[in-house]
């Protein structure tokens, strides 16, 4: 199983709101939900955050919300150790103990620029 996970929370020291704010007439954070929504190999697709507008976001997407934890909702947060929470959050979503997941496409939910033949492509 191949699943995508895109990160992406409510606060921003740098550009407040970044992930929620609309570009083009869509939130910033959509952009990479579409490409995995067109991607050919992406069967399923997480979304950890913080953001309820996020989570609402992820709702038009089919895509399944992993509820952070407040310990990797601040700036001092490492992405790895999100990732590493959203990972063992999706095995235990998809009650996988033995089988392993194949791949995860990680996004970044302030990253607009992505597109499905790109993560079809592996990049």
């Amino acid at each position: 199983m191949i699943c995508a996970l895109m990160i992406g929370r409510a606060g921003s020291a740098g550009f407040p709101n970044k992930n929620i704010r609309k570009v083009l007439g869509r939130r910033l954070c959509e952009y990479p939900l579409i490409a995995c929504k067109n991607s050919k190999y992406v069967n399923k697709i997480f979304v950890s955050t913080d953001c309820p507008i996020i989570t609402r976001t992820c709702k038009k997407y089919d895509a399944i919300h992993i509820k952070r934890p407040r310990r990797l909702t601040n700036n001092k947060a490492l992405g790895e150790h999100v990732f590493e929470h959203g990972y063992f959050e999706i095995k235990k979503i998809l009650n996988l103990e033995t089988k392993d997941i194949e791949f995860i496409v990680l996004l970044m939910a302030n990253a607009p620029t992505v597109s499905g033949k790109l993560i079809d492509k592996g990049i």
